[in-house]
Parts: structure tokens; C-alpha cells; sequence
């Protein structure tokens, strides 16, 4: 919903780091075609990016119809989009009216900038407030719950501090209640991304304890009947002298959680985790249950990875509690004319149901673009022997799932010996002393590094693009298949 506001120059930009960040190229008039920009147009603001980010950068080239930029090892994606997020007008006016900077004058002097220009980019944050029914009779009143989730989306757009506390112990807590989670509940495993995250929300909480904070008894009940919620509350009694917060914000960090993304230790306990949170989180919830029905009845999609499916399903619905999807800040998502045509149908479904059930709902677009995507992964089926030892690595579990499905559909009825661990990096793999085969390591390409193959370890850069003949090229290559 933010997103709508950015500046499109702005937006194109990030997209655009986002995805030489993730493949390392993108296709210049495709990726124009996306943008709905011209050619000229996305190569000015391709070069306006290596010299905003010049600093970042390894090496850049553009080659035929493909513009190609290696990132330095160790930059994390999210320094790159904060510092240009950090460019649009939108974000920092919104960023000076939480800090209660939002007299025309104030503001003039702090940016450097006409009045004029003060005053468009004022009315951009008013019609966001407006459109939001937060501007009632010129005052402005937003809800407890929406102001802490604008306040974290400004976080992840451009590293909001205001309420960071900066104090060890808080922090240390916070880590701890996080742990508490990962090792209780199928040993899931949060990034670093998303441990910060919900660190800054607990630090927003605690800057926030004095503002009242409501949740209907509805969405209460909801949350009191997962096993996340009861983890959380938990661990939050044993760091209660440190984290003191008021009564409602169990229910705040469960949404902290449960909104964020994660991975397992290995395989087999995602597995677990997932068919254990499906089981609870849906199959009791006749809504949800009908809503998987019609996505899967009304689009006609034909899904051949069930697990797939289920994991993107659950990534989705869990944005549903307390209607607090609205402002999740996620990569941005553009699609295809083909993608178009199912988003369509999707969000027609999504209407339906939410008209249907009288469900309070407000839809993140980029969430539901991103949920699509993710849905035709499920139902892309790419139609290898021997006895190397397999490994992925991919930091986004929805890849590792793809990666793995199809890899093993690829290879058809013969059998691998496939490493079950989930690796997010490739310092996370385990020594190759200890594993008397070759190894065979599908490196998604934002995650390879050079200098980790060894006489042993043979490394193959993938990415979602090109999987299907990356690994026709790969079971090639091994003599997997005949």
C-alpha cells in the first residue's frame, strides 16, 4: 500500500536493485516492458544506480539485450533499498510527521527545498491518510496498531530510529524471546532481516507502551489458539522485568512473528513445521479452508507440488490476523501479461470471499502479486542418477522448496542421495570431510560466493529465470539422466 505512494523513479530503482541483487542480470526490455518505461528510460536509471551505489559494487556490464551487476560479498540487499528509499520525498515527509516535524516551514529549511515543493509533497501524505480514513475534519487519527506497522515499514524502507532504544538489555531479550521461538517450535530459524525486524517491533512497543493498544476479542481468540502465541507469551514471562509492556502487546509480538518469514534447522522439520501449522491454522478454520478451495476450484490451477502450495498458502493467510497485511513491507513484485491474467483471477477470488464472509480485510497488493508468484511456482512442473551427494542453498525457503521439487522432478524415477538440510548460505554447509561422496551444491545465484568449490564440492549457481535449463544443463553435465 506504501509502495503506492513512492515516487516511480524511486520504485524503479529499488526494483531494479532488487532483482540484479537476486539474479545478477535482468533482460532490458523485458524488464522495460515491466517498468512500463521505454528502453532509453530504464538504462538512465540503470546507470543513475551504479553511480548511486558505486560503492557496492563489484563489476557491471551491459551485454546484447542483458544489463548484468555484481554486488560485493557481505552488502546485505536491505543497506542497498534503505539508502534509496532514503531518495523519496513521500517516505521523509512521512518519516518527519511521526517525529511531529510537519510545519512546512520546519521542513523547508531541514530538506533544503521550496515551499512549494513542501507543500506537493505535504498533500502525497495527506491523500495517503485520507485514502486511509485516518483525516477526519483536517485531524489526523490513526489506530495504535496501524501506526506501529507504518512505523515498521519505515524501518525496512529507511531504517527508522526514532523509538530505537539502543540499550544491550533490551536487545539480549529480545534475541532470547527469538530463540525461545526457533528452538521450541520445529527449530525454525529467522534471518537476520527478520530477527531485526521484529527486534525494532518490540522496540517500537516499548516506545509506544503508554498509547493504548486494542484487538477485538475475535482476533484475540485467534491468536490465543496457536502454539506461536503460547510460545510467545512464555518466553516473554521470563524477560518481563526487562521488555515491560503493556497487556495487549502479547498479541502485538504475535503478530511480529507470525508475519514474518522463516526456514527450518533441515528439510524434514519444515516439513513438520508446516504440516503442523497447516493442520492448526487452516483445516480448523472452515474460512480459510473455503478459501483454499475456491483458489483452487475458480482459477483451475493444477497443483503438482501439494507442500509447495500449502507453504505458500500458509505465507499468505498468516498476514490475515487482526487485518494487519495492509503495510507489510516485502520486496516489490511486478508480473507478466501471463502473471496479470491470473492475479486477476486471484484477487476476484479473494473479493469474493472476503464480500462472502464479511471479512475486514485490506489487501496489500504487492503481497498478493507476490502470493501469485509463488502459486505458479506450486503448479510449474519441469519434467537425474548417481551417487554424489545434493545440496541446496537459498535463503528464501519458498526457493529452496521450488529448487528441491524440481530438481527431483527433473531427474524422473532415478534416485539421488538429496542432503535434507536447508542452507541459507554456503558457509552453512557442513565440512566435506565428514561426507565420504562428491558433492553437488545448487547455489541460488544471490547466494553463491567464488572460493567454496573444491575437488570435492562442485558448485552450480541457479536462479528462478532459467531453472528449467539450468538443470537440464546440469543433469547433462553430471549424466543423470540418459
Amino acid at each position: 500500500m506504501i509502495e503506492k505512494y513512492i515516487e516511480r523513479n524511486v520504485l524503479r530503482e529499488v526494483y531494479l536493485c532488487e532483482q540484479l541483487y537476486e539474479f545478477q542480470e535482468i533482460h532490458i526490455s523485458q524488464t522495460a516492458k515491466l517498468l512500463g518505461v521505454t528502453t532509453p528510460t530504464l538504462l538512465k536509471d540503470l546507470a543513475k544506480l551504479v553511480n548511486s551505489l558505486e560503492y557496492c559494487i563489484e563489476e557491471h556490464w551491459k551485454e546484447k539485450l542483458v544489463y548484468k551487476i555484481i554486488f560485493k560479498k557481505g552488502i546485505a540487499l536491505a543497506e542497498l533499498t534503505q539508502f534509496l528509499y532514503a531518495q523519496s520525498y513521500f517516505l521523509k515527509f512521512l518519516d518527519y510527521y511521526f517525529q511531529g516535524n510537519f510545519t512546512s516551514i520546519e521542513i523547508a529549511n531541514l530538506e533544503y527545498i521550496s515551499l512549494s515543493k513542501v507543500y506537493v509533497s505535504k498533500k502525497i501524505v495527506l491523500d495517503f491518510f485520507k485514502e486511509n480514513n485516518y483525516l477526519k475534519y483536517k485531524e489526523v487519527f490513526i489506530p495504535e496498531f496501524d501506526t506501529r506497522n507504518i512505523l515498521l515499514a519505515l524501518v525496512r524502507y529507511i531504517n527508522w530510529e526514532s523509538y530505537e532504544r539502543k540499550e544491550p538489555e533490551i536487545i539480549q531479550a529480545s534475541l532470547q524471546l527469538i530463540d525461545h521461538v526457533e528452538t521450541h517450535f520445529f527449530k525454525r530459524r529467522y534471518s537476520d532481516d527478520e530477527k531485526f525486524l521484529i527486534i525494532r517491533g518490540i522496540e517500537i512497543a516499548l516506545g509506544r507502551k503508554d498509547t493504548p493498544l486494542h484487538f477485538s476479542s475475535a482476533d484475540k481468540k485467534a491468536a490465543e489458539s496457536k502454539l506461536l502465541f503460547q510460545l510467545i507469551r512464555q518466553g516473554l514471562k521470563k524477560q518481563n522485568e526487562v521488555l515491560d509492556l503493556q497487556n495487549d502487546d502479547v498479541y502485538y509480538i504475535f503478530y511480529l512473528f507470525n508475519s514474518r518469514n522463516y526456514t527450518n534447522k533441515n528439510m524434514n522439520l519444515l516439513k513438520k513445521d508446516i504440516e503442523a501449522v497447516y493442520k492448526n491454522f487452516v483445516f480448523s478454520n472452515p474460512l480459510l479452508n473455503d478459501l483454499m478451495s475456491r483458489l483452487i476450484k475458480k482459477t483451475g490451477i493444477n497443483v503438482t507440488n501439494d507442500f509447495l502450495f500449502k507453504k505458500s498458502f500458509l505465507q499468505f493467510v498468516r498476514t490475515f490476523w487482526a487485518d494487519g497485511q495492509l503495510f507489510l513491507p516485502e520486496k516489490l513484485y511486478l508480473l507478466t501479461e501471463e502473471e496479470e491474467q491470473f492475479y486477476t483471477h486471484i484477487l476476484k477470488v479473494l473479493n469474493r470471499w472476503k464480500k462472502k464472509n464479511n471479512i475486514n480485510i485490506r489487501w496489500n497488493h504487492n503481497l498478493v502479486r507476490m502470493f501469485v508468484k509463488n502459486l505458479l511456482l506450486s503448479t510449474r512442473q519441469v519434467t537425474q542418477k548417481q551417487q554424489q551427494e545434493f545440496f541446496i542453498v537459498a535463503e528464501n525457503s519458498i526457493k529452496q522448496l521450488f529448487y528441491r521439487s524440481q530438481f527431483l522432478d527433473c531427474l524422473g524415477e532415478n534416485n539421488i542421495e538429496m542432503n535434507s538440510g536447508i542452507f541459507r548460505t554456503l558457509d552453512e554447509l557442513p565440512d566435506e570431510q565428514f561426507s565420504p561422496n562428491m558433492r553437488v551444491v545448487l547455489c541460488d545465484v544471490a547466494a553463491y560466493q567464488p572460493g567454496f568449490e573444491t575437488p570435492k564440492t562442485v558448485i552450480y549457481p541457479i536462479s528462478l529465470k532459467k531453472t528449467r535449463t539450468q538443470l537440464k544443463q546440469i543433469t547433462k553435465d553430471l549424466n543423470l539422466v540418459k
